[in-house]
Parts: structure tokens; sequence; C-alpha cells
């Protein structure tokens, strides 16, 4: 799925449309106006997928593996002051990340490992609406095992050497 870039905005206070294509179908949402209560800002991610979820998980992971530390990327939402005090709050180590690291986010290869998978659907059924690709990519995403995970983590030390070797670059195949 591609992102063309939004068009300029209509009125003030508006963003303009972004359209979303796939497989040379277009998708056009609706205009969202600031203020909107629509995205995660700090507030949001904390209350909702965090507390509810998130630290739990992490919770019950520190009891199995005592040396546990969360890895989220530096969207501001998730690095934010408040953020991370309420994860130290519920004594959650973190990973230290460098911002736009997608080559150490093993999440970035599963993604391609996805997008991949997705392109196999293009002669079976023709996905034409955003219900339907909806249901693909969670069908998609359930067949993902831990081993797969698994050996996306596990190539995380040739991948930092990699960047190492190149002064920080990542123009490489891992």
């Amino acid at each position: 799925m591609t992102a063309e870039m939004p068009i300029a905005a209509k009125s003030p206070g508006q963003t303009a449309k972004t359209t979303q294509s796939f497989r040379g179908k277009k998708f056009t949402f609706g205009p969202m106006k600031v203020g909107e209560d629509k995205g995660v800002d700090s507030w949001r991610y904390v209350t909702h997928p965090c507390q509810s979820t998130l630290w739990p998980a992490c919770q019950e992971r520190r009891v199995v593996y005592p040396n546990f530390q969360s890895m989220e990327d530096n969207v501001p939402s998730h690095n934010s002051d408040f953020t991370n005090r309420e994860q130290a709050k519920e004594n959650i180590p973190k990973v230290a990340w460098p911002a736009n690291s997608p080559d150490f986010n093993p999440i970035e290869h599963l993604w391609c490992l996805m997008k991949s998978r997705i392109l196999r659907w293009r002669g079976e059924e023709e996905i034409t609406t955003p219900t339907k690709m909806k249901a693909v990519l969670q069908k998609e995403w359930g067949k993902i095992t831990v081993d797969e995970i698994n050996n996306e983590i596990s190539k995380l030390p040739l991948i930092m050497g990699q960047c190492m070797l190149q002064d920080g670059g990542n123009k490489f195949d891992a």
C-alpha cells in the first residue's frame, strides 16, 4: 500500500484528503479537522494500549525474563516525558533506541514479510475494498510465527555490525 502526498488543505483548520492506493485502486479518506480527537497522543497511548495491555504483558515477561526491556520506536507518543515517566512508575525498563533506525527494528522486517505474503493474493482474490484489505491483513498477520519473529530478532547483531562497518549507513541486506 502506498500513500500519496496530501494536497493542500482547502480551508483553515482542515488537513487535505489523503489518497491510499492498493493494486491500482484508490481509497480516499476524508479531511480531518484539527483537534478532531483522531490520532494518538501520549495520554491516549499510555491510557489505552499501555496500561490495559502492553505494560501488564511486559510485567509478565519480566517475571520469566528478569532482563526484559520494552522496545518501542521514537514516535512522539512512545517517547514523551509523560510516557517515559508513567512507564518508569510501572518499573518497565526501556531499550535506548536511536531515532530513525528502521534497520534495527525487527517489526520493519516483518512488514516486508507481510507485503510479500499479501502480494501473493493477486491471483487468488481481488482486494478491492478497505474491508477486504483489512481481512487479508489480519489473516496474514495471524500466520506470522514466533520462529519468524525470533529469526528477525536474531539478525540484529549482523545488522548492527554491517551498520558499524559502513559508519552508520544502511545500504546492505541482512
